[in-house]
């Protein structure tokens, strides 16, 4: 019979997963432990690694190494792939279409056991590639309210 051990939710998991819950930058544990520590001021970087662990592991959240060495951690769990830029360091989902074809059986028949694969697109972002002519914002079809001296006359 397997024995369930159930860990109790402490206020730092609730603070942490509050964190990145609805966070799409994919933050790094010190990105999240500098705004964890504005609501618990006394929490150690430690505290919060453990904290997103446990929150991999429940499936809460997914850990993501990106190229880098340090882990980011993601709240999307639906597959996907990711648009890396190369100059600010900032990363977007991006979902390209799941059909295509990657033969991992020379990577097998070597001995190499895969878990899973993603994609990481390298490039420039919006914000940081060639200055465009800003938006401009559509006009509105509805007529503005009137002010009082119009509603007089």
């Amino acid at each position: 019979m397997e024995r369930i051990i159930r860990q109790r939710t402490t206020q730092q998991l609730m603070v942490i997963s509050a964190a990145i819950q609805w966070d799409h930058s994919h933050p790094s544990a010190e990105d999240i432990y500098m705004r964890v520590r504005k609501i618990l001021p006394h929490i150690s970087l430690g505290t919060v690694y453990r904290n997103l662990q446990r929150l991999v592991q429940e499936g809460t959240i997914q850990m993501l190494f990106l190229g880098e060495r340090v882990a980011r951690y993601d709240p999307t769990l639906t597959e996907h792939d990711h648009f890396i830029c190369q100059q600010c360091g900032r990363v977007e989902d991006v979902w390209v279409n799941r059909d295509r074809q990657v033969d991992f059986a020379p990577l097998v028949r070597e001995g190499f056991t895969i878990a899973a694969h993603s994609l990481a697109i390298h490039g420039v972002c919006q914000f940081c590639g060639p200055q465009r002519a800003p938006r401009r914002r559509p006009r509105r079809m509805t007529h503005p309210v009137p002010t009082k001296r119009e509603r007089m006359h």
